[in-house]
């Protein structure tokens, strides 16, 4: 009695339960169908590759016609002839400077007491050319030099110095002064005698005189 009473008081619960699981396999069985279909479609659709794209056809690549040059290295040409060098004359001496002891006095004999004195002024014996400066004889430069020195006992020659240089205009210029020292210092004489004595002469002067050869 108490058991039927308690089927018969659970009854709706038990109804609904049912109710809710009828739904669930319904919705279940819907969508198993569905998926069913889904696929059975997707089976039967016809898949085929797609078309492949059309590429532009690729240009052909035309090479230049390559030319070989070749260089040909001209023969060495022969060195060119030297050309001459300017000739110039020797230094002159100007008698005409003053103080220049250019006349030489004839030797002067005395006899005295059977002594034989000798006196003379000196003699040159050597005169070196001087080396034309190279500055001047590129500029065709012409001049001379007015050189001043003593004459040694021996001869030899010391204390160059130059009194004056000019052009052959007539200007003064001291392109040639180097070299009419070199040249001077270079001058031998015989000394000068006094009473037979060889003694160094002071003050001497020389024009050496530069003059390109025509």
């Amino acid at each position: 009695m108490g058991r039927a009473y308690l089927l018969i008081s659970n009854l709706p619960l038990v109804s609904h339960q049912l109710a809710h699981y009828g739904r669930s396999f319904a919705m279940a069985a819907v969508a198993t169908t569905l998926l069913v279909v889904a696929m059975s479609r997707l089976i039967a659709t016809d898949f085929s590759e797609p078309p492949a794209e059309e590429y532009s056809p690729i240009k052909s690549v035309h090479m230049p016609e390559m030319k070989v040059t070749t260089i040909r290295e001209e023969p060495p040409q022969p060195p060119q002839p030297v050309p001459s060098q300017p000739t110039f004359d020797p230094p002159a001496v100007d008698p005409t400077i003053p103080k220049i002891p250019t006349v030489m006095a004839p030797p002067t004999v005395s006899n005295e007491a059977n002594q034989i004195v000798v006196s003379r002024d000196p003699v040159p014996v050597f005169k070196p050319s001087p080396r034309y400066p190279s500055a001047a004889l590129r500029k065709g430069i012409e001049g001379y030099v007015v050189v001043e020195f003593t004459i040694t006992k021996t001869g030899s020659v010391k204390d160059v110095r130059v009194v004056a240089g000019y052009d052959s205009a007539g200007n003064p210029t001291n392109v040639f002064n180097r070299s009419a020292i070199a040249a001077a210092a270079r001058f031998k004489y015989q000394p000068q005698l006094r009473d037979g004595v060889p003694v160094e002469q002071y003050g001497v002067r020389n024009r050496i005189r530069y003059k390109l050869g025509d």
